[in-house]
């Protein structure tokens, strides 16, 4: 399977980790058809947060003043985070932290190690 061209949207560093993280899932054989929209959102939030911090950074002062002389926050500091916010959903949803990718594999390993596909809840119900 050949991973989707990303969004012609995206900027070089945001393809580039798309291709990045596109590799490593097809590589674990954990890519699914789809999963580059999803992807996709997750980097177009990347980049929406990136650009923002660096205006952050350019702007120097978190606030402007209105024209009634009430202080405001710079909008770039909303978009930056919404932005974040969106990136932590779609992490968590490709399992990509560390505690994530814990919790995933103890969801698919038992105490031992070894797979069990097991529900004893279940098993309690079904009359042998």
């Amino acid at each position: 399977m050949e991973i989707p061209k990303p969004p012609s949207f995206l900027n070089a560093d945001a393809k580039q980790k798309y291709y990045d993280i596109a590799e490593q899932f097809m590589s674990e054989g954990k890519w699914k058809s789809g999963d580059e929209i999803a992807l996709s959102g997750l980097l177009a939030n990347y980049q929406r947060w990136v650009e923002a911090e660096k205006l952050i950074k350019k702007n120097k002062d978190l606030c402007f003043e209105t024209e009634t002389g009430y202080r405001q926050q710079i909008p770039e500091i909303s978009i930056a985070n919404n932005a974040m916010k969106n990136m932590l959903a779609f992490i968590k949803e490709f399992s990509l932290t560390p505690r994530e990718r814990i919790k995933l594999k103890e969801t698919v390993l038992d105490g031992d190690g070894n797979e069990d596909d097991s529900d004893p809840e279940l098993e309690g119900l079904i009359v042998k």
